[in-house]
């Protein structure tokens, strides 16, 4: 881990604290910090928009409920609020009787990009959606969180409740799967996949 990204858990462990502690000015630093990223999990798994505003408001609603659920022994603060954005959606998709557990790859590439980059990247992102989509909703939700949300193995493996070791080798394994699948696929392209 990079000195910024310790340095950025740090800060988030002590604005944590400080808000748990019922500091309003901690707290509005922490949904700064922490808005982002929860709204790309959820937007990322949900459709609609408003759906995705209510329930992100939702993951802060319950992130202050339970503060005294935090610990800082088992997780950042980030991971921790990770599985309170996975619950909502889960809870939010039961709710709904949807099929489908969202995407592991994210949507669409920037506008901004070239557009014959765009629609590479876009193809390439395609391609790796269809094989993903073979492997079991845990598999994909593994990814999502690792690639799409940038949590540790660590973090993956509480958020799921398997060990360590489990998520390790899913990993692994499922990674030797996906590079092989692909190249298989497009043996020029293969390269240009970034797992």
């Amino acid at each position: 881990m990079s000195l910024r990204g310790t340095l950025t858990t740090a800060r988030l462990h002590r604005l944590a604290r400080r808000a748990a502690a019922g500091d309003a000015g901690a707290f509005r630093g922490l949904y700064r910090q922490l808005h982002p990223v929860v709204w790309r999990y959820v937007s990322r798994r949900i459709a609609e928009r408003a759906d995705v505003e209510d329930l992100v408001a939702r993951v802060f609603e319950r992130m202050v409920e339970h503060w005294s659920r935090f610990d800082p022994a088992r997780g950042n603060v980030q991971a921790w609020v990770i599985g309170i954005a996975r619950n909502a959606v889960i809870d939010h998709l039961r709710a709904r009787r949807a099929v489908g557990d969202g995407e592991a790859i994210e949507r669409l590439a920037d506008a901004a990009l070239d557009p014959a980059k765009a629609l590479e990247d876009d193809e390439r992102d395609a391609a790796l959606r269809t094989v993903l989509a073979g492997y079991p909703p845990e598999v994909r939700e593994m990814f999502s969180l690792r690639f799409a949300d940038g949590l540790r193995l660590r973090e993956i493996a509480e958020l799921m409740d398997l060990s360590e070791a489990a998520v390790k080798q899913r990993f692994s394994r499922t990674l030797r799967e996906l590079r092989a699948k692909l190249r298989a696929r497009d043996p020029d392209k293969a390269a240009g996949y970034a797992i």
